[in-house]
């Protein structure tokens, strides 16, 4: 069995999983009935995990599809508002909760009824729904707030209380209500009461006048009074498409994703989430989720877990990295443990969960998910049903679930229970420790975080940004934000040399601080600071939003948003002391497309719509806006009637009207194409649908078509035969299958009965642009439209309507033409000219092509017409010379005219090509002149380098005797001394004794210990060179031979000073009096 509009979905998918014993299917029902602990429309998921299921309502219609609606719950019905739906639906339905039906909602007649808009906020305060802002069909984005009385069934516009509109009283210069889209509204407790509803705080926003707004606004429903408050803590980015959440947990409104400005033409995703108190106005930086996003969806179906479904995730360009247009992720933030999760998607669906624009709500503890965008406007609900945490028995496992509801681990009971079942201080409170709420992290996914904190702090530039985030920052001064605690001796200039290379940060002077200031808290923060102006002017990149605050100043140079200089807080409600920036008018006030694309906005042409160039995106989320363009030369001309009644008939019978062949009209889907019956396929694009025209007086049916093009096509030039083909030749001077194309030599647009006019190049050319009539030249160096004149910036010269364009050659030079480019490939010929200038010299000619080519060369002398000399000549390889006894070279002593010109015309080739070609006149070489200049420099040459080699001797010799004389004034500068040494006669020894005998006399003989006579200490007094005197041996007799030196030598070791050192030769067990001393001081190394 199957059900559905086109009978497409089964009724019991899988039969229900019943093998499994999980469900049965009810074919009354037409659908599962799942057994207790499965869920979803196959009963394939587990009930504790959390189950998505598709709700059908009963046989009542469901609303035309829609996005970027509004919903709120009242009782127990849906209310949606609004909505984006091409020009269907009604402006609200509604869907009974327990009834399972759709309702239109029909205000009371007599009452004023908002127009439709998409893109608004909706709440819920007592009986009434508040709707405010969001785009109005033909009137642009809006700033009314309207309420609609649900029991009375009537719409209010409110008119709010809101201050003078000027700097002295609004903090920010703006005021409010702003006209805004793509903001939310989040309805918080009174400050004071929580359980009294008083406060709707209007986050962000686009602004057609303002840009992506970084606002917040407030509406007080008790005193309808409206205020752009001021904020302070983290300096955020706003932005477009975002969701924002409140938790009753914390006290706080989450605000996550959304399209943010980089410059004044740029936009990208955000995947930051922020934290705002109402109670306090402060920001905090939470965070960012894993992937970024916009008009997506966030609630908290039970407290401590938000719960982020669909939206767009697409931010590529021409390359694409995989992000998705439609998303199906369910993310899952936990407050309480600050950090991001994806839920698990189910298998199957009866559905697509992919969607972006939806609108999302919380009923009866569960979230029903209802419309969107998925490439087709969607108008299906879908319910998750958060699961339950006494499913987990383990303490990880409970930690780690997110079921839809926050699981914590009752460590004294030993059980898994749900956040809410526990007071508030016992979770933030002394009683933490008796519960677990966050798994455990492993040591490699600490550090990891650890590395990410630091970095996200060192990006921080201000004291009020430093410390409103949860990366536990401190702030040290002087625009320095650490993780750590702040060095106590250190400079500015030392931070932020250590820091550059992580990231860019703002400029100080060098200069030495006193001790860090490690704020911790804003308390702490100082009150004047340069550093926050400079970043909350950064995140303004549009004139007027700049403008609007006092401490930032437009710089119209650059196009960004400067900080005026050395201000504090209070500067913002101060008056300016510099002259006001005259901002340009905004994008969206300017109504046609060549003062939009002046202006260097986007206009679209079929919603005749400008918008800045950074909100594109913003401003047609769903492929409004068929077509655009930011440059003048493409805008159209619309009918003035069109514009001045400004309806979408109008507007699309001035588009249509604009396109001159069937198949661009068949590609605008709001046009179709009307043929008038001739056989020829002449007809008009008019505005219609399948059926028929929108005006059925304007074409015939059997003439009318929507989806495909008349068979014979011939453009009005031609009829068709039998069989559909257009008779050949084409008439009219055109050409093709379908006559679409005009003849060679001819130009314009054939298509549907146009004309073909033939191309006008003065003789210098045969073809030209098809559709511009721009001729292609066929001389090189003839430019211009009709090749009327003569490239002069390149050299090239002459008369074109006359003659041609000649390129002047220097003489002495060789030039070489390169034409192997795409715009070359028409040319066939170029020309050269050249005068010689040295009358008593020859001229000579060459000329190399790289591809056959002919040439033609005449001559023109004073006062005489031009003769040609060579005609047809192959120039591959071409040398000439032109004697000075037949032509008369050099000017003429009255008017300094050429009196011999040459004309060289290089002819019939075809690129590419390349051409080198030279005019020279050089002199005849004398020989007997060369040789004796050549002798003369030689025999110069050669005295002046023997010149240069004595001088260079003398030199030489002059600096070693220098070197001499430094030599011996050292040696004689030395330290010196004399010794008195007495020698004593050695006895002679008999040759004729035993080695016993010898032994013997000199056990007799006195033991000699020689002494030092010099000791050279090193440097660093550790070791030192000494000196002996050593006799040397004489042979047995008492004194050595003469001649040698009375028998002595000096003996130098180099040795070491410090401590004794005893000889490694002696026992150990050697008694101390054995010992001999050694007479020099030390030992040697």
């Amino acid at each position: 069995m199957y059900r559905g509009e086109a009978c497409n979905m089964a009724a019991c998918p899988g039969n229900c999983l019943e093998e499994k014993n999980q469900g049965n299917c009810r074919l009354d029902q037409e659908r599962c009935i799942c057994y207790d602990g499965f869920a979803g429309d196959d009963c394939s998921q587990v009930s504790a995990h959390g189950a998505w299921t598709t709700v059908h309502p009963k046989h009542s219609p469901a609303p035309a599809g829609s996005a970027s609606h509004g919903a709120t719950v009242w009782r127990d019905t849906l209310h949606i508002l609004g909505g984006e739906s091409y020009g269907r639906g009604e402006l609200m339905s509604t869907y009974d909760f327990n009834g399972n039906v759709w309702e239109t909602v029909h205000p009371e007649d007599g009452g004023e009824v908002p127009d439709k808009r998409y893109g608004t906020s909706t709440v819920m305060y007592g009986d009434k729904i508040f709707m405010y802002g969001g785009v109005v069909k033909g009137q642009g984005i809006s700033n009314e707030l309207w309420a609609f009385d649900v029991s009375a069934k009537t719409w209010e516009n409110i008119t709010v209380r809101t201050d003078a509109c000027n700097v002295t009283t609004s903090p920010s210069g703006m005021c409010g209500p702003l006209h805004v889209v793509g903001h939310t509204a989040t309805l918080v407790p009174g400050f004071g009461d929580k359980n009294n509803y008083q406060y709707m705080v209007v986050i962000f926003g686009h602004s057609p006048h303002y840009g992506y707004l970084n606002t917040v606004q407030e509406f007080n429903f008790g005193s309808r009074e409206w205020r752009i408050v001021q904020t302070s803590g983290y300096v955020v980015k706003g932005g477009y498409g975002h969701s924002a959440a409140y938790d009753f947990l914390t006290e706080k409104v989450y605000v996550y994703g959304g399209i943010v400005s980089e410059s004044e033409s740029s936009q990208v995703l955000s995947s930051r989430l922020y934290a705002y108190e109402p109670s306090t106005r402060i920001w905090n930086l939470l965070s960012s989720a894993p992937s970024a996003r916009l008009l997506h969806t966030a609630n908290f179906v039970n407290q401590g877990l938000m719960m982020v479904f669909g939206g767009n995730t697409h931010n590529d360009t021409s390359t694409s990295y995989g992000a998705k247009c439609y998303s199906k992720d369910l993310l899952v933030y936990d407050v309480y443990c600050d950090s991001w999760h994806f839920h698990q998607m189910p298998s199957y669906l009866q559905a697509d969960l992919a969607r972006f624009g939806h609108s999302s709500v919380v009923f009866e503890d569960a979230l029903y998910i209802y419309g969107g965008f998925n490439g087709q406007l969607l108008n299906d609900i879908l319910r998750y049903q958060p699961g339950y945490c006494s499913y987990y028995t383990k303490q990880e496992k409970c930690t780690s679930a997110r079921p839809g509801i926050k699981c914590i681990w009752d460590v004294q009971k030993m059980r898994c229970i749900s956040i809410t079942q526990v007071q508030r201080s016992a979770i933030y409170g002394r009683e933490q420790y008796d519960y677990v709420a966050c798994p455990s992290k492993s040591r490699l996914t600490m550090t990891s975080e650890l590395l990410h904190d630091v970095l996200r702090c060192q990006e921080l530039g201000n004291c009020q940004s430093c410390v409103s985030t949860a990366f536990d920052c401190t702030y040290c001064g002087n625009g320095v934000c650490s993780k750590e605690r702040c060095r106590e001796t250190t400079s500015v200039a030392s931070v932020f040399l250590e820091l550059s290379t992580h990231q860019s940060v703002p400029q100080v002077p060098a200069t030495t601080v006193g001790p860090p200031l490690n704020a911790k808290r804003l308390e702490a923060c100082p009150v004047s600071e340069d550093f926050l102006m400079q970043s909350v002017c950064e995140q303004l990149h549009n004139c007027r939003a700049c403008s609007s605050n006092t401490a930032c100043k437009w710089d119209t140079e650059q196009n960004r948003c400067r900080s005026q200089g050395s201000t504090s807080t209070a500067v913002l409600v101060s008056n300016r002391t510099q002259d006001d920036v005259v901002c340009p008018p905004a994008c969206a006030t300017l109504t046609n497309c060549h003062n939009c694309t002046e202006d260097e906005c986007i206009w679209c042409q079929n919603e005749q719509r400008c918008v800045d160039r950074n909100a594109y995106t913003a401003s047609f989320p769903y492929g409004q806006c068929r077509e655009w363009t930011t440059f003048t030369a493409k805008c159209r001309s619309s009918p003035v009637t069109a514009l001045s009644i400004g309806t979408t008939t109008a507007l699309s019978s001035a588009q249509c009207g604009y396109y001159n062949s069937c198949q661009q009209c068949l590609d605008d889907p709001a046009c179709g194409w009307c043929d008038n019956g001739s056989n020829t396929g002449l007809g008009r694009c008019v505005v219609g649908g399948a059926l028929a025209p929108y005006d059925e007086t304007e074409c015939a049916l059997k003439h009318w078509f929507f989806t495909s093009c008349p068979r014979c096509n011939c453009n009005g030039h031609s009829v068709c035969n039998d069989q559909q083909h257009c008779e050949q030749p084409c008439n009219n001077l055109t050409t093709g299958v379908h006559c679409e194309k005009c003849r060679t030599g001819y130009w314009g647009s054939p298509i549907n009965g146009g004309k073909c006019q033939r191309c006008e190049c003065n003789g210098q050319g045969v073809y030209c642009h098809p559709d511009t009539g721009k001729c292609y030249c066929t001389t090189k160096g003839i430019v211009g439209d009709h090749c009327e004149k003569c490239d002069s910036q390149n050299h090239y010269h002459g008369d074109p309507l006359k003659g041609s364009c000649y390129y002047e050659l220097t003489i002495d030079y060789q030039f070489t033409f390169n034409l192997s480019k795409k715009e070359d490939r028409h040319f066939t010929q170029i020309n050269f000219r050249n005068s010689p200038g040295k009358p008593e010299i020859d001229a000579d000619f060459t000329i190399t092509c790289s591809v056959p080519a002919k040439m033609d060369i005449s001559v023109k002398r004073a006062g005489s017409p031009d003769m040609l000399i060579l005609v047809g000549v192959n120039c591959s390889t071409f040398r000439h010379r032109f004697p000075k006894t037949e032509y008369q070279f050099g000017h003429s002593p009255d008017d300094n005219s050429s009196l011999t010109t040459f004309y060289v015309f290089v002819h019939d080739f075809q690129p590419p090509i390349w051409i080198q070609i030279a005019f020279s006149q050089y002199p005849k070489l004398n020989l007997q002149q060369f040789f004796i200049t050549f002798s003369s420099c030689f025999l110069l040459l050669l005295l002046m380098a023997a010149v240069l080699w004595k001088i260079k001797q003398k030199y030489d010799m002059f600096r070693r005797r220098q070197r001499l004389f430094v030599e011996m004034e050292q040696m004689a500068s030395r330290p010196f001394s004399q010794v008195l040494v007495d020698i004593e006669n050695r006895e002679s020894i008999d040759l004729s004794l035993t080695l016993e005998g010898i032994g013997h006399m000199s056990k007799k003989r006195k033991k000699e210990c020689p002494s030092p006579i010099a000791l050279e200490p090193c440097s660093g007094n550790r070791a030192a060179v000494l000196s002996l005197l050593v006799r040397l041996p004489t042979g047995g007799q008492s004194q050595a031979p003469t001649g040698q030196s009375n028998g002595l030598a000096v003996a130098s070791a180099l040795v070491t000073l410090g401590p004794r050192r005893p000889s490694m030769e002696l026992h150990p067990k050697e008694p101390k009096s054995k010992r001999k001393q050694s007479q020099h001081p030390e030992s040697c190394t």
